[in-house]
């Protein structure tokens, strides 16, 4: 196919689709890119039309600026991410390099690469979103780019631009029994069947094991989903919902860390007691391999342990959703195995916190027993009225006395280590705990929401004969952020209600329930969708009499399954076909063996369409002949035009070319 046949009609379909599949990398792109893509489309459009000789008199000038412009993109974008590896800068390059490929399409080939560059290109969108929205748009995108294959392939221009959607998506629902069967019996295995690059993960927030001030409240202005919680009978209530995560032990008097010298070691003793609570867990992908489960996991599942301090960690890094069946015990004793773990309780940095080891010094002195400190320093909270605030005042010396002595405002972080601190000082081994507390219930799927927001710490104490207790500086200080929830106490504007609803009770409650119905579509999306993992295939297969399954069993029966379904289709296509086709065939076999006699034998790989092409070139003195037969055949063929069945059995019959002879 020569540039003069690659119509403008074709390139602006490849263009729509290629501009469409891109379009949502925009935000994500330097400005520069989308600008050079959508210049290199249009310029692809225009320059055809305004300059004919475009591609003949100056195509080597072209070709040279071209390419200097490429090879120009390329070095700005390793100027602007520091790399040619990696998701963000292979998106950028595909983007800016699927538009030139369009800029330079001049033939059929360059067509198609082009086109199954766009089908590429929309693939790489699930790399940042994997949600309906997302999925939905790029069955849009496919729909059109494949309406525009159909109109590539439409040499006559018969279809209407109605009959070209509707042919796209009919195809495109054709294969969904295909999808399923792929999607429902392809064997499984742990993980992706790729590794993604570690800038895949950029994006990710959540609970680190470090601490610092302003690490949690950060996290306020979050409103995105940490896990999701499935009980097996009823909620719990809100101030019991403590999500366990990193347990921290070090401190510099501002930082706490985890420390390392528990790492490698059995958990520590613990005795339960009352009912156990079974929860399903659902949490979103943070690149970090600790799981947080209601205090105190009892049964850790498959490819899950837990440390000695009760963190509950994942043998891998969680990259993708992923569920989780736990069990848990809110009656507990948690012990220690050694003093190793009560020593590195009761370690403080040197010379720092003067009055907060002042008052830990009097309360020692007045009370002596363990007990009997800890509860006189509650007491001490409550009679000096701290502010529980999201905007806690700057500290910059010592934050632990600043914040016990003179500010008196803080978030959960600065109550959690100033209390733990001011534990240690007192002689009793104490150490900071982070996660998330309470949680939102959205009623439409009966189960919790924890979002980032929900992030909380606390302090865990050691008391003899009691082991390690939860103690919550924050309830003295808001106790509706424990009881309520964290909802009840966040702005609105995080809460995310459309403006000028916030008063109106009745459009709040309707809004609340949208977003609730909304959020329970994404989760059963995510449990059987983008959760559908090894476990969950096992689960279904179950439920089809397959107790046992390995991979060669699944691949038989998927196998089966596609052979049935391929089966099916092609005897639906084939009872759909008009028997005329049958005729025509028969007359253009007659037609290929004249041809191959006059020395043009076809090739088996040869459609008619480039069958044509080939012979017209080699034979010009029956070029219009050829034409006209062919497109009587597919005109028959693939068009149902059975009324020119008897114009191609006369064309075929007066058809006589000569032998070809040697000059």
């Amino acid at each position: 196919m020569t540039n003069q046949e690659l119509s403008i009609n074709k390139v602006m379909w490849l263009a729509l689709g290629l501009a469409l599949a891109s379009f949502p990398h925009w935000q994500r792109l330097p400005i520069w890119i989308p600008i050079l893509h959508v210049s290199l489309l249009l310029a692809r459009i225009y320059i055809p039309l305004r300059l004919p000789l475009f591609w003949s008199n100056k195509k080597s000038t072209i070709n040279i600026a071209r390419l200097i412009i490429m090879i120009g993109g390329v070095f700005i974008i390793y100027g602007n991410y520091g790399t040619l590896a990696g998701r963000d800068v292979g998106v950028a390059l595909l983007v800016m390099l699927a538009a030139f490929k369009v800029f330079e399409s001049k033939s059929k080939r360059d067509f198609y690469i082009s086109t199954y560059l766009g089908y590429f290109l929309i693939i790489t969108n699930f790399f940042y979103s994997q949600t309906i929205p997302t999925a939905a748009y790029m069955m849009i995108v496919i729909i059109i780019m494949t309406a525009g294959l159909i109109n590539f392939n439409d040499t006559e221009q018969q279809l209407t631009l109605f009959q070209r959607f509707k042919l796209s998506s009919t195809l495109l629902i054709q294969s969904i029994p295909i999808l399923l069967v792929l999607f429902i019996l392809f064997p499984r295995i742990n993980g992706p069947l790729w590794g993604l690059p570690k800038d895949a993960y950029t994006g990710t927030t959540g609970i680190d094991d470090q601490m610092s001030p302003g690490s949690i409240s950060k996290l306020v202005q979050s409103r995105e989903v940490a896990f999701r919680v499935t009980f097996k009978d009823e909620i719990p209530k809100q101030s019991s919902l403590y999500w366990r995560g990193p347990v921290l032990w070090q401190t510099d008097g501002r930082k706490w860390t985890t420390g390392k010298s528990g790492s490698g070691r059995d958990p520590a003793p613990i005795e339960f007691a009352g009912e156990a609570l079974l929860y399903d867990v659902t949490i979103e992908p943070t690149n970090k391999r600790w799981l947080f489960g209601l205090e105190m996991v009892s049964i850790p599942p498959a490819n899950t342990y837990l440390t000695h301090d009760y963190q509950l960690k994942t043998r891998k890094a969680l990259q993708a959703r992923k569920a989780f069946t736990l069990t848990s015990h809110s009656s507990y004793t948690l012990g220690t195995e050694n003093d190793t773990d009560l020593e590195r309780g009761l370690r403080l940095p040197e010379a720092n916190h003067p009055k907060t080891r002042e008052l830990a010094s009097k309360l020692r002195e007045e009370f002596r027993e363990p007990a009997l400190i800890l509860n006189a320093a509650l007491e001490w909270l409550k009679q000096e009225n701290f502010v529980y605030t999201l905007q806690p005042p700057l500290m910059v010396e010592d934050m632990v006395d600043e914040f016990l002595f003179d500010k008196q405002q803080g978030f959960c972080e600065h109550y959690a280590s100033a209390f733990t601190i001011l534990m240690r000082a007192a002689g009793i081994p104490a150490r900071v705990v982070t996660g998330y507390q309470g949680g939102e219930i959205n009623p439409v799927g009966n189960y919790l929401i924890v979002r980032q927001y929900d992030a909380h710490a606390w302090t865990e104490v050691w008391l003899e004969n009691k082991g390690w207790i939860r103690v919550d500086p924050t309830a003295i200080a808001s106790p509706t952020r424990i009881n309520e929830g964290m909802e009840n106490i966040i702005p609105q504007a995080i809460i995310d209600i459309p403006l000028g609803l916030e008063n109106n009770t009745t459009a709040v409650r309707l809004w609340q329930r949208l977003r609730n119905t909304v959020d329970m579509v994404n989760y059963q999306w995510a449990q059987w969708v983008l959760g559908y993992g090894p476990e969950r295939q096992k689960l279904f297969m179950k439920k089809f009499g397959f107790d046992s399954i390995d991979w060669k069993q699944l691949t038989f029966i998927l196998f089966v399954f596609l052979g049935i379904i391929i089966s099916a289709i092609a005897i639906y296509v084939f009872k759909k076909t008009p028997k005329t086709t049958a005729p025509a065939k028969r007359y253009y076999d007659i037609f290929c063996n004249k041809l191959a006699k006059a020395g043009i034998p076809r090739r088996s790989y040869e459609g008619p369409v480039a069958f044509a092409e080939r012979a017209s070139k080699s034979r010009q003195d029956i070029k219009s002949e050829i034409k006209n037969i062919t497109d009587l055949y597919i005109g028959i063929r693939y068009y149902s035009n059975n009324n020119k069945l008897l114009q191609l059995k006369a064309a075929i019959t007066s058809f006589t070319p000569k032998k070809m002879t040697a000059s």
